[in-house]
Formats: C-alpha cells, sequence, structure tokens
C-alpha cells in the first residue's frame, strides 16, 4: 500500500524539487550576472529579497483560501522567465523575479505539505536544492562561458508546462480539524526565532577554506543534505529531538571549528536539520494554512538576513557570540514545543 503511495509521490516530489534547483539557479544568475546593480548592490537584494521572502507570508495565505497551489507554482516559474526580458530595467526585473519566487516556493510547498505521509521528508526534500541552486547561478554568474540568456526563460517554461501534467493530488484531502492552543500564537514567534537565527548565522559565519572550489562545493552539498536528513530524521525520531538536539550539536562545532572543513561542513549540515523542523512545527499549530505556515518561515528567514546584507554583522565575528546564540535558539526552539504540550506536536 505505501510502496503504490510511494510511486505516485516520487515524480511529483522530483519534479518539484527540481524546478526549486532551476528557480534558485535562473534568480541568481539573473541578479549577479545579467542585471548590472552596480551601485544598487545593498538596495536590489533587500528589494530582490523582499518580494522573494517577505510576499510569501500574503500569497501563502491567499492560497490557502482562494487561490490553487499548483497554479501559483506554475505562475511562479513563468514570473521568473518574464523577469529576463526585463534586464535593461534592474529594479523591474527584480520585483516580477521576487513575485515569481514567492509564488512558486509557496505554491510547490504548500502542495508538499498536503501529503498524508513523511511530511518533513518530503518538505526536506523539496526545500533542499535551494541553496544549491544559488551557489550554481552565482558559479555561471562570475564563470567564463557564454550563455545564452534564452536558456533559463525556455528551460523555466518548459517546467511550467511539466508541472501542469504531473499528478499533485492532496493526498492529505480529508477534512483537518482545526486545533486549539491558547499559545498558539506564542508558539509561531518562539519558532521563527531559531530560523531568523540560522539565516544570520548561515550568512555570517567565517569558513577561512571557503576559497578552495571543492571544499565550497561539499558545504553547499552538506548544507542540501542536513535540510533533506533533517525532514528523514524527524520524522524518525520526532521533531523536537531532531530539532534542539541539531542546534545544541552544531553549537560548539561552528563556533570554535568552522576553520576545521570536515568539522565546519558538518557544523553547517546539523544546523540545517532545523529548517523543516521548524516549518512542521509552525504547520502543526495550524494546519489549516499551509501556505501561511511555508510563507512565515521565509519572513523569519529575511530578517535573519538583514545584518549581513547591510553589514551590521560583525558582532557575530565573536566565537561565544555564535556558541551562546545557536544554544539560545535552542532553548527557546525547546519552549515552542513545551508550550504545544506532549502530544503529537513532537513527532509528525
Amino acid at each position: 500500500m505505501y510502496s503504490n503511495r510511494l510511486f505516485r509521490i516520487t515524480p511529483f516530489i522530483m519534479l518539484y524539487s527540481f524546478a526549486h534547483l532551476a528557480v534558485d539557479v535562473a534568480c541568481a544568475f539573473l541578479l549577479l550576472g545579467v542585471l548590472e546593480l552596480n551601485n544598487y548592490l545593498i538596495e536590489s537584494l533587500l528589494l530582490y529579497n523582499a518580494f522573494a521572502f517577505v510576499l510569501q507570508t500574503p500569497v501563502g495565505f491567499i492560497i490557502d483560501k482562494a487561490l490553487n497551489p499548483k497554479l501559483a507554482a506554475i505562475l511562479g516559474l513563468v514570473c521568473v522567465a518574464v523577469s529576463f526580458l526585463f534586464w535593461n530595467n534592474i529594479f523591474v526585473a527584480l520585483m516580477i523575479a521576487g513575485v515569481g519566487n514567492a509564488l512558486f516556493h509557496v505554491g510547490g510547498g504548500s502542495l508538499v505539505l498536503s501529503l498524508k505521509n513523511k511530511k518533513a521528508t518530503f518538505s526536506g526534500i523539496f526545500v533542499a536544492p535551494g541553496g544549491i541552486g544559488l551557489a550554481l547561478g552565482g558559479f555561471l554568474a562570475v564563470a567564463q562561458m557564454h550563455i545564452n540568456l534564452l536558456l533559463f526563460p525556455l528551460a523555466l517554461m518548459v517546467l511550467a508546462f511539466s508541472l501542469y501534467f504531473v499528478e499533485t493530488q492532496e493526498f492529505n484531502s480529508e477534512k483537518e480539524k482545526e486545533i486549539i492552543l491558547d499559545y498558539r500564537l506564542l508558539i509561531v514567534v518562539l519558532v521563527l526565532i531559531p530560523i531568523v537565527v540560522r539565516s544570520m548565522i548561515g550568512l555570517s559565519i567565517e569558513f577561512p577554506w571557503k576559497e578552495n572550489q571543492s571544499l565550497l562545493f561539499l558545504l553547499v552539498t552538506a548544507i542540501a543534505l542536513g535540510k533533506a536528513f533533517g525532514g528523514i530524521l524527524a520524522d524518525r525520531y520526532g521533531l523536537m529531538k531532531i530539532g534542539v538536539g541539531g542546534l545544541v550539536v552544531s553549537a560548539p562545532l561552528l563556533a570554535f571549528f568552522a576553520s576545521i572543513p570536515v568539522l565546519g561542513i558538518l557544523g553547517a549540515m546539523i544546523l540545517n536539520f532545523t529548517m523543516p523542523v521548524t516549518l512542521m512545527a509552525i504547520w502543526n499549530v495550524m494546519p489549516r494554512y499551509k501556505g501561511l505556515s511555508f510563507g512565515l518561515t521565509t519572513v523569519a528567514l529575511f530578517i535573519g538576513a538583514l545584518p549581513p546584507i547591510m553589514g551590521k554583522d560583525l558582532w557575530l565575528n565573536n566565537n561565544w557570540v555564535v556558541f551562546l546564540l545557536i544554544l539560545s535558539a535552542s532553548a527557546v526552539l525547546w519552549a515552542a514545543f513545551h508550550f504545544t504540550g506532549k502530544n503529537k506536536f513532537l513527532k509528525t
């Protein structure tokens, strides 16, 4: 029975994961290899990230109430493709690409959260290619090779066409009961705090060996694997053990041993165990709002990215600050699970 269901889910999750990779490759290449940001670098990054991340919350709410998530994902791919047509207008291109990014991520994320089993596993697999896509897009942007700009719009349109035909039925289509919790808002806020910390640490921490292309590739791959394995382990051992435990274990590795490649890479991978855990923790509190749950996590990512983008992260150069910050995030996440009570919220 389960094997049949898995056979039906596999084409869906693989296609949407690859589309996620393609979207982030295209957006990174657009920002770094097509648009001439010049003196508008910080403003451009802020504008794009505001549309790509903050916009996911209202888009997610609209998807929950009225917009078909599959249609949202397809429109997202189309928007990113269209953004390349405005290569000579920086801000228009960034806004269209940002809107497309938001539509695709929340649309695809909502469909993944509709799966009946292994939600954390499939959420981790869906999100994992994002970092690889950004790194690959950045590499292509600076690589000394000729790339036809039509390649990205055409590839995205082919993917949009493919998404239309792949089966994306909601395996969890039965009517869900809204869960009444007095501490719901508090729980959501508490869960968002570790996401902010993860984003800030991930963009600020110094890995002195990153100039080595092979080690950089291993780091990006490990981060992606961390998100995927985090979901798999959370489904097996529970959200709290993997989320809180992952933060505790990664704290000393990233704070004191980041200069050692194998330990720094391991710490980055384990830190990213929290990605599917925090997503599931928020969704478990408000199960009727898949899109909104997904969107709230990206707002937290944007907030965490603000200090590094604006160059206000020098205070994170202290090893003890990094260590205590990650440990504090683990305590906050533990508190969030504590307020949910010892029930099904601790396991998916």
